[in-house]
């Protein structure tokens, strides 16, 4: 089914009825906090919002409980926030499709970056380029030698196009010099289903997805697209150790709220994801998967974001890639 402005729209007839708060700032929370995620359950966003809504709900003394909102590219999920009521009880966990490509790669998209109040940043997670092992290529030298060697003949899965992992694809033909046959899926599952199964023949993932069958011998790895190694593949070179430099690439993990939240409600609530990533079980239990759990303040996130959307635009630019209109 086609996506359009509808289906958002139409989304927020979903949302129950919530009456206006009293803004008694002091007591919020007095009932459990929403969470929106606009991915199924089981991937990276989905995994991490339900591990850091734990530790929130200790600090503000109330449960924050995540509802899954999938569809369009996190469009849906994303403007329901946008669009909630601005007492705090309803928040979003947005990964870089949802609050950087997002605006992007959309016309009349239902929501802006300003509609947001940005309450912090969870951390983030570098891409893996994955290989079936049958494809006979141990280093990105080699990939990338026999790719220039078969242009076009190579098969790169990628979770849908627009997503992170489908313009990663694309920086990479462009920063090497290469061409691949890019075959979307809906959703990195389907994606690594068929690399391991020989159907497809590379694909860049997360490391959360994709660990548990990098150590199964299932696939193989080849480089990290971030600034150092990871703990948890100490023997996987970066993009830059292997080669190709200027490709550190990373979806953020963000928390926000509609823009006009009260003060105090915004401070409680980034005191809570604050206080979240710095539980030690959750530093370690993300490390193990290749995510770097670091909290980046709402002012810090705000100049990230301006960042990495700059750099995003400057990738879709050269490539070519077309805005996309959402059809009423």
């Amino acid at each position: 089914m086609r996506f359009t402005r509808r289906h958002a729209l139409g989304a927020l007839a979903a949302l129950p009825l919530i009456p206006r708060p009293s803004w008694a700032q002091d007591d919020f929370p007095t009932r459990p906090v929403r969470l929106l995620v606009g991915f199924a359950p089981g991937g990276l966003t989905d995994i991490a919002a339900r591990a850091l809504a734990e530790r929130m709900g200790k600090t503000l003394k109330q449960s924050v409980v995540v509802e899954n909102r999938p569809g369009g590219q996190a469009i849906i999920a994303t403007v329901a926030v946008a669009r909630a009521e601005p007492d705090g009880y309803t928040l979003g966990f947005a990964g870089t499709n949802g609050m950087i490509l997002n605006p992007l790669l959309y016309n009349n998209l239902p929501y802006q970056q300003s509609d947001f109040k940005q309450l912090g940043s969870m951390g983030k997670s570098p891409m893996l380029l994955i290989v079936n092992p049958a494809l006979g290529v141990k280093t990105v030298q080699e990939f990338i030698a026999l790719a220039r060697k078969k242009p076009g003949d190579i098969t790169c899965a990628h979770a849908g196009r627009g997503v992170i992992n489908h313009l990663a694809l694309l920086h990479f033909q462009s920063k090497t010099g290469t061409q691949f046959q890019d075959v979307p899926y809906k959703g990195s599952g389907p994606a690594l289903l068929d690399l391991m199964a020989g159907t497809v023949q590379s694909s860049f993932d997360f490391p959360t997805s994709a660990l548990p069958n990098i150590k199964s011998g299932k696939l193989q790895v080849l480089a990290v697209t971030a600034d150092k190694r990871l703990s948890s593949l100490p023997d996987v070179p970066t993009m830059k150790e292997a080669g190709v430099d200027g490709f550190e690439l990373y979806t953020r993990m963000m928390i926000s709220g509609p823009a006009a939240m009260p003060p105090a409600v915004v401070k409680k609530l980034e005191h809570a994801v604050r206080e979240g990533t710095r539980d030690p079980g959750l530093v370690q239990q993300f490390a193990e998967q290749g995510v770097t759990v670091e909290f980046t303040s709402s002012a810090d996130l705000d100049r990230v974001i301006a960042e990495e959307s700059a750099m995003w635009a400057q990738v879709i630019k050269a490539n070519g890639v077309p805005r996309t209109d959402l059809k009423s």
